[in-house]
């Protein structure tokens, strides 16, 4: 099954009397493997989807965990456990003299197992197998990957190598096709040895679709001395300026290389082949993007093996070893979370979030899109039930019984100010009594006929409350219907009144939101990262809107995820509250 060829497809038709021979089989198992590996690149992608981390067991010899990948034609290669191989062990370890550095490769492998006799066959073929074996190859090579290749498969646009030397490689790509006025990501991929100095770099050149003061765009990176990684991608936000339909380089009139490894400098002018689109808003981006993804971007770089692990050497008389190891260098891996690969495509996913609002906020809905990763979040505002802050007040009004037959009478109160100002009031009213058997006082809410039983030893007053209330004025009258005789000459009404209110203000002055961010004030190298954290207090939505204040101050995404500039200056960061869009923080960096 070692036929790479997808197309076409073709599949056995059967009828009565059909005969089978072992073209006809082969052509079963071919259309069905076939199908399924395509699936697999054109769905899942290759790369590594789980395991198969190569780590250095001793100085000459490496470990390799179990897991599964797909390579560049959709087949499976499963490595059952772990390995170890010595280097002089594995093919191509003969191609290592004299190398820094070497590459760990992983590939699709068969073979046929099971001999058997074939007693029908030709003359000459008796000898046949009954089972091919589906298996992988792990290999060295010292040759260094073809970079073009291996980033377009990987999604990667506008690819070319800028520096290449036995110390150090620097690979630029740069997306095809841009919305006007959004920003987007310029990479470089570093790869590099574990002994070569700090890596510095700029590259510069004028530029008519990016938006700078002066014309020019300029990448320019300095590595940290912490810096141990030896392969690893930087990118650089820019935005395009607001045009429509325009094609151009990145560098129309060519640009400057400037390199410098510690006391080695090395400068040159280059003509870049980076084709760049702007289309006038996302629907033309998108459309752009479906033209140009047709099948054969897809199911590029067949023939490319899969890079487990990039090998540091180190050569003495006894042989050659293990210096160090990183492994995985170009993350070849399936993508299986976020966003599908070949988001440059026209792909891209979609999450959301929700927050709660008050009330009385208008529900809204914000959305971040990521040109570089084709994500697109959505955070949706939705107010909560209405909810309101009630007024109270309670007191007793004292009836007077009138004198001779009380039964079926009505008594009133005066006129009194229930003390909740004009408005509606709700009034709810209680008659006050002796409750005898527990020798205590107890009020009447709602009818006391209820009570009326053989089990119930307590006898409250057969009577009736009711309120009447006037609004414009504040003041309410109480009144009692007396269904029986009434003890003595006083009935003891207790009131309880209540008045919804809405006043935000108030409302607000009880639910202050406080914002603060830290760090306060940091100091960063021109272009480095600091991550920034944002307490909210006062209220259950957390969430917050991140910006720089100046238009040249670096960027920061919607996790406060902060990249300077390459400018040294004083730039504020401003975080404001998504619960209340009037509270804010801020903090100061110092990029030097």
């Amino acid at each position: 099954m070692n036929n790479a060829n997808f197309f076409p497809f073709e599949r056995n038709r059967y009828f009565y009397g059909k005969l089978l021979t072992v073209r006809d089989f082969e052509v079963e198992q071919r259309y069905h493997c076939t199908k399924r590996e395509l699936l697999n690149r054109l769905v899942h992608g290759a790369g590594v989807v789980c395991g198969l981390g190569v780590t250095a067991s001793d100085e000459s010899t490496l470990m390799i965990e179990s897991g599964m990948a797909l390579d560049y034609q959709g087949r499976e290669i499963i490595v059952p456990e772990a390995l170890f191989r010595k280097l002089q062990m594995l093919e191509g370890q003969e191609t290592l003299a004299g190398k820094q550095d070497a590459y760990l490769c992983l590939a699709y492998d068969e073979q046929d197992v099971e001999p058997v006799n074939a007693t029908g066959a030709e003359v000459g073929s008796q000898r046949q197998f009954d089972l091919t074996r589906e298996g992988f190859r792990l290999f060295l090579t010292a040759q260094p990957p073809a970079y073009q290749s291996l980033l377009e498969t990987e999604g990667r646009e506008n690819v070319s190598v800028l520096y290449q030397s036995e110390e150090l490689i620097l690979v630029l790509s740069v997306p095809s096709t841009l919305c006007a006025g959004e920003e987007f990501q310029v990479q470089v991929l570093v790869v590099k040895n574990e002994n070569t100095p700090p890596v510095q770099f700029s590259l510069e050149g004028e530029n008519t679709f990016v938006e700078s003061d002066n014309g020019r765009v300029r990448l320019a990176w300095r590595e940290s001395r912490e810096e141990k990684r030896c392969v690893y991608t930087v990118e650089f936000p820019l935005r395009a300026k607001a045009l429509s339909d325009v094609d151009s380089r990145l560098f129309p009139n060519g640009c400057e290389l400037n390199v410098e490894l510690g006391s080695h400098h090395y400068k040159n002018y280059l003509d870049v082949e980076a084709a760049v689109h702007l289309c006038r808003d996302q629907e033309d981006c998108r459309l752009r993007r479906m033209r140009l993804d047709d099948l054969s971007r897809h199911l590029r770089g067949r023939d490319l093996p899969l890079y487990l692990a990039k090998l540091e050497l180190i050569h003495s008389a006894g042989g050659v070893f293990v210096g160090g190891v990183t492994s995985l260098p170009f993350q070849q891996s399936v993508k299986t979370e976020g966003a599908a690969k070949g988001s440059a495509a026209g792909e891209f996913t979609v999450t959301t979030s929700v927050r709660s609002l008050e009330y009385w906020q208008k529900p809204d809905v914000k959305a971040v899109y990521q040109p570089s990763s084709g994500a697109l979040h959505l955070d949706f505002g939705i107010p909560s039930p209405e909810q309101y802050d009630y007024a109270v007040a309670h007191g007793t009004v004292d009836l007077t019984m009138p004198g001779g037959i009380r039964v079926n009478s009505r008594v009133f109160s005066q006129e009194i100010a229930h003390g909740l100002g004009a408005g509606a009031v709700d009034v709810r009213l209680s008659v006050e009594f002796v409750d005898k058997e527990r020798e205590e006082i107890a009020l009447l809410c709602g009818n006391s006929e209820v009570f009326k039983h053989k089990s119930m030893k307590c006898a409250p007053p057969w009577v009736e409350a009711a309120a009447l209330v006037y609004p414009e004025r504040g003041t309410m009258r109480i009144g009692l219907w007396l269904h029986d005789t009434v003890d003595g000459n006083l009935i003891r009404v207790h009131y309880f009144a209540q008045k919804p209110e809405r006043d935000t203000s108030r409302i607000l002055s009880q639910r202050r939101v406080s914002l603060t961010v830290t760090p306060e004030f940091s100091r960063l190298g021109c272009r480095e990262k600091l991550q920034f954290q944002a307490e909210v207090v006062g209220s259950e939505d957390k969430s917050v809107i991140w910006s720089v204040k100046e238009d040249n101050g670096g960027v920061i995404d919607r996790n406060g995820l902060y990249q300077a500039p390459e400018q040294p200056g004083t730039y504020e960061i401003v975080a404001v509250s998504g619960a209340d869009d009037s509270v804010s923080a801020s903090a100061f960096v110092i990029v030097e």
